[in-house]
């Protein structure tokens, strides 16, 4: 079972890297939005193809592609991951046309709920105990557990290679915590993803050569959501998450109480050495910037960083 994992990840890597390199010719040959976007933290806002999550989509159909050959329980992982596309799909019509901001929180709900028909445990572990919650945990906990995921981890983005750069450690702590948990045979669940998030991080990396897009943003955490909810990990997955959960917590804060609502995407300016000046608005990636005269890779870099930190917290205490 080990060379059969270690297969799909190959699998899923290489596919992801050869599909990005197209799509990153493809694109600027197109040259327009939303396939072409500016890179809004370089001096002149050089344009950077976009929608590069549909290489890791690729990625991760070619790996259960060959997962239906050797793998016995296909079937759980063929429901598992039509979830996933199945937020792919969503997205990538919202980035051809935008379903509206309304849209992205309460159908995700609804995009989640066949996650119910992997018979997941209904209990939700909090450490010391458990709490058996049947239906209800099916049917409105693991699909708003996955949704929220989701959301999180689109949100913590806007760096080069920021987005996936976390991703990966986040799913590289998933899977050396299930390979703690059920052994190193159980991981091939999360392998599809993991393969192709890090092939595409290679690209991603300041300086990016290609964009996720929202397309692969929400295929990749609701990756993380449903590996979280798929084995039971849903504290463990709190604790690795609370960079993603203070960075939304601080949007909440500026939006919802000190009413100030955006209507469009906000970012910080570049100063003339390089470094970010960060507006009067908390997000998370800004925070250290508030202090520090920073550049956009230092910052990517201390996010690393802390989420590499609370993940190995989460691996050795939850």
């Amino acid at each position: 079972m080990i060379m059969i994992n270690l297969l799909i990840f190959l699998i899923s890597f290489l596919t992801c890297f050869i599909v990005t390199r197209i799509l990153i010719k493809k694109f600027k040959a197109i040259g327009t939005k939303p396939y072409v976007v500016p890179d809004m933290y370089k001096k002149g806002k050089p344009p950077v193809p976009n929608l590069g999550g549909l290489a890791i989509i690729f990625g991760i159909i070619a790996s259960l592609i060959v997962s239906q050959f050797f793998v016995e329980d296909v079937a759980r992982l063929l429901i598992f991951y039509f979830v996933v596309l199945t937020y792919g799909i969503f997205t990538l019509t919202d980035d051809l046309i935008d379903v509206g901001r309304k849209s992205k929180i309460f159908i995700p709900f609804f995009l989640a709920l066949p996650i119910a028909l992997l018979n997941v445990d209904t209990s939700l572990s909090l450490v010391f105990f458990q709490i058996e919650l049947g239906a209800i945990y099916t049917y409105i906990v693991a699909p708003m557990y996955l949704m929220v995921v989701a959301n999180l981890i689109n949100m913590h983005s806007g760096f080069n290679g920021l987005q996936t750069g976390l991703s990966g450690i986040l799913l590289i702590a998933i899977t050396l915590k299930i390979a703690m948990i059920h052994g190193f045979e159980a991981t091939y669940f999360a392998l599809p993803v993991l393969g192709a998030v890090l092939a595409f991080w290679y690209f991603d990396r300041y300086p990016s050569k290609i964009f996720l897009g929202n397309v692969g943003s929400y295929v990749i955490g609701s990756a993380i959501g449903g590996l979280l909810i798929l084995n039971n990990m849903e504290f463990f997955g709190v604790v690795i998450l609370i960079p993603h959960i203070i960075n939304f917590l601080g949007a909440v804060w500026q939006e919802v109480i000190r009413g100030n609502m955006l209507k469009e995407k906000l970012f910080a300016k570049v100063r003339d050495d390089g470094t970010i000046e960060p507006p009067k608005f908390f997000t998370f990636k800004w925070f250290p910037a508030y202090f520090f005269r920073l550049t956009e890779k230092q910052l990517t870099y201390i996010m690393y960083l802390i989420t590499g930190m609370f993940c190995v917290i989460g691996l050795i205490f939850f």
